[in-house]
């Protein structure tokens, strides 16, 4: 109970001092998200065409 109250506390009270500046780390989890989106739509390029050239092969 006492951790829910500090946070609250943190929250309303806090002034911004001592924050940490994440500004360089989302910068590279943005970035990797972007690469992992576009990995994801390649492969499911790749697997349409799969699936494509095994139905002509049939």
């Amino acid at each position: 109970m006492n951790q829910i109250i500090n946070q609250f506390r943190r929250i309303f009270a806090g002034d911004g001092r001592g924050d940490k500046d994440f500004t360089q780390q989302e910068e590279r989890l943005k970035k990797a998200q972007d690469e992992l989106k576009e990995a994801s739509a390649s492969l499911a390029r790749a697997a349409n065409h799969l699936a494509d050239f095994i139905k002509a092969r049939m």
